[in-house]
């Protein structure tokens, strides 16, 4: 990254004062996004871009308190940019939330996490793009099952008004990502003729404000693996490095509903755009894991196996099969315990170990989940 100016000692002196000063004010101002000239980050106030409508930051103000400060270094302060640091999980390195347009922003992140940690925190309404270089992590919206983030994949992420999600992060793990976050008038402006092709709940996205709960994750293209690089590293300074990063946000915004496009198009065949090979490929990893579904492989050990990369393996399973593996993996634990408790007598505690849990509980909450009731009643009513 380019060496870049740190803050004069009188300005850190003011943040902090800021951060002490307006924090309610701060909370206040990112619950109902009416801030008018200016806003405030982690108790910093910063200058908006000179455009109205440019006050909805897309952050949510409890989370950025309790897991992120200001950093001692802002590249694009006078920008309508900001960079905070990690205080979570004993973590180094940042993030920058640059204002591109009016709803059209850009997240940046080098973080690298010492400790394992979990966070929790609501979104908006606004779709977002998120593209990991490098780095493993999870995420889970609300009640469902925890879905891992592989490098080299892209994330699609829409839902409806203060979904809870949280975010898994693992220890010894360097996260490099972009994230595009997109208003939905902001799409419509450039996008509008080409909502007949998006998935349904994109379209009414832009089109009509709908924010209805979608969520996918595709590999990212060799094109689109560079453009989020090139955001992320680029060396310029100043309003240029600001151009050139708004230049490589869009281009990647196309890259990305083209995707959202073509897995549309996909959707009626489940092996179009996959060759032979790959196709062969993914009836392996299956069989692999009807083997092995009581010890599964990690996501990183089966692409090495098979000779993909993560991203790849997850989107062609999920392309091929129509669940990931990870569901794939648990309906099969899930099926051989429901089989184990109408056929024999072991004790739940014993089914729970053999089909690959340690703890008891947690295999009921995976059965309950499953099935909709618990293991113990499942049984009472294979015995009536």
């Amino acid at each position: 990254m380019a060496l870049q100016n740190k803050l004069p000692g009188d300005q850190s002196c003011y943040f902090d004062r800021q951060l002490n000063q307006l924090k309610l004010q701060t909370l206040s101002v990112f619950r109902y996004n009416k801030a008018i000239d200016t806003g405030y980050i982690a108790g910093m106030k910063i200058n908006k871009p000179g455009k109205p409508g440019g006050d909805n930051w897309h952050i949510d103000p409890d989370a950025l308190e309790a897991y992120y400060a200001l950093s001692g270094i802002q590249p694009l302060s006078e920008e309508g940019a900001v960079r905070v640091q990690p205080t979570f999980g004993d973590a180094e390195g940042f993030r920058e939330i640059i204002m591109l347009e009016d709803g059209f922003q850009v997240v940046l992140g080098d973080i690298t996490c010492h400790k394992e940690a979990y966070l929790s925190m609501k979104s908006d309404t606004s779709l977002k793009f998120h593209y990991r270089l490098e780095g493993l992590s999870g995420l889970e919206l609300s009640d469902e099952l925890e879905n891992r983030i592989a490098n080299y994949s892209m994330g699609v992420l829409l839902h409806p008004e203060g979904l809870e999600k949280h975010e898994h992060y693992l220890a010894g793990e360097h996260e490099r990502s972009v994230t595009l976050i997109c208003e939905s008038q902001f799409l419509r402006n450039l996008f509008s003729g080409i909502t007949d092709k998006l998935p349904e709940a994109l379209a009414d996205y832009v089109l009509n404000d709908e924010a209805t709960a979608y969520r996918d994750s595709l590999p990212m293209k060799t094109d689109m693996v560079s453009a989020a690089n090139m955001i992320l590293t680029n060396e310029l300074q100043g309003a240029m490095r600001r151009y050139y990063i708004e230049g490589r946000a869009l281009e990647l915004l196309v890259l990305s509903l083209q995707a959202c496009i073509d897995a549309v198009a996909n959707a009626d065949n489940p092996e179009r755009g996959m060759s032979q090979r790959e196709v062969e490929r993914m009836h392996k990893t299956r069989q692999l894991l009807e083997q092995q579904y009581v010890n599964p492989p990690t996501i990183s050990e089966l692409a090495r196996h098979i000779g993909l990369n993560e991203a790849k393996l997850m989107h062609d399973f999920k392309q091929l099969f129509g669940q990931t593996i990870f569901d794939f993996t648990q309906n099969l634990r899930m099926d051989e315990a429901k089989r184990l408790l109408e056929t024999t007598e072991r004790s739940i505690t014993e089914i729970a170990f053999d089909v690959g849990y340690e703890y008891s509980s947690n295999f009921t909450t995976a059965f309950k989940r499953r099935f909709g009731i618990t293991p113990s009643v499942a049984r009472e009513a294979f015995r009536r």
